[in-house]
């Protein structure tokens, strides 16, 4: 499998940029930002606070940002459902580079901590356990791009995030293929959730399934969506 690790400059606004995708990893505010479109969007609070397992698919693991808003969402509910993540990713950060990233962006707690520890296992086999305070979390990740990625993972998904780089700068992950996909993965009812609202894509996710309505979004950001396998 062609994984080369990804070039990762900073932009000047202090956040990690990828020069292959024209696009930043996350906003200056990536923590609060993944809180509000995937942990709120997702009805996670809730749902853990009933004691729910959830299982998450990720379009894109990126720096883990999203994983991390759900497991810290998690830790404050303790509701003491089980979390999993299936993810794919076509470009890993090494594991070196990942943590001096989450060293610089002020993001290494202790559930940062534990996903660093898992990461190397999780890189080398597809498949890791996440020690956090509140249980294991169960991590699966295949390694390539787009659709043929997401026809590698048998899972049944409560919750999708839909996290890779802007629609425009990585079309491999906004299409329909893609979206049929999720939907196969995605159970009745189950959670969609974006920090893009574009035109385009929420057509696309109402054409596989999803009802989704476009809600307000976060910073500079205007809108984003969120919705439900219908």
């Amino acid at each position: 499998m062609d994984d080369p690790e990804p070039t990762i400059t900073w932009s000047e606004e202090g956040v990690p940029f990828a020069p292959a995708f024209d696009d930043v990893y996350c906003s200056r505010s990536g923590v609060a930002q993944a809180d509000l479109v995937f942990v709120e969007g997702s009805d996670l609070p809730a749902r853990f606070a009933r004691g729910e397992d959830v299982t998450i698919v990720e379009t894109g693991l990126g720096l883990g940002l999203s994983l991390l808003a759900a497991v810290r969402a998690g830790t404050r509910a303790d509701g003491g459902g089980a979390l999993r993540l299936a993810a794919i990713e076509l470009h890993p950060v090494p594991p070196a580079r990942l943590r001096e990233i989450h060293e610089r962006l002020g993001t290494l707690d202790d559930a940062a901590e534990a996903l660093l520890q898992a990461y190397p296992a999780l890189l080398e086999s597809g498949a890791a356990r996440m020690s956090t305070a509140t249980g294991d979390v169960g991590l699966q990740l295949v390694l390539g791009d787009g659709a043929a990625a997401l026809r590698a993972l048998h899972v049944r998904a409560d919750a999708v995030f839909l996290d890779g780089f802007a629609p425009a700068k990585n079309p491999a992950l906004w299409n329909d293929e893609v979206y049929a996909e999720l939907a196969r993965l995605a159970r009745p009812d189950a959670t969609i959730a974006s920090y893009t609202a574009a035109g385009a894509v929420r057509a696309g996710l109402e054409r596989a399934g999803f009802d989704v309505e476009r809600l307000p979004g976060f910073a500079r950001k205007r809108h984003r969506l969120a919705g439900r396998r219908r």
